[in-house]
C-alpha cells in the first residue's frame, strides 16, 4: 500500500430493519478494488460487514452491487474516496 487513505460508505442494516451508513478509512494503492475494500473493512475494522464474492474475475457474478448507484461488480470497480456502497435491493 502507499500510505494513501479514503472513506468508503458502506450501508448497514440495524437489528430492526432500519438502514444507515456507517463511514470507514482505509488504505488504498492505485488499483484497489471496492472487492479489497470490503476485504480490508470486514478482517481489520468491522467483522460485521457482510459480502459475497467468489471468482474474482468478473465473471460469476456473486459481488454484485449498488457502487455509487449504479449496479457494478465489486471486483472490477476501483475503489475511489467518497464511495457509497449498498446491497443489491431486493429481488435484482
Amino acid at each position: 500500500m502507499s500510505g494513501k487513505e479514503i472513506t468508503v460508505e458502506i450501508r448497514s442494516c440495524g437489528e430492526n430493519g432500519t438502514t444507515s451508513y456507517r463511514q470507514y478509512t482505509i488504505p488504498i494503492d492505485g488499483e484497489t478494488s471496492v472487492l479489497n475494500a470490503l476485504e480490508y473493512v470486514h478482517g481489520h475494522v468491522d467483522p460485521t460487514v457482510s459480502y459475497r464474492s467468489s471468482c474474482r474475475r468478473g465473471v460469476c457474478g456473486a459481488c454484485l452491487m449498488t457502487i455509487n448507484a449504479e449496479k457494478r461488480l465489486a471486483c472490477e470497480t476501483v475503489v475511489v474516496d467518497g464511495m457509497k456502497i449498498d446491497p443489491l435491493a431486493g429481488g435484482e
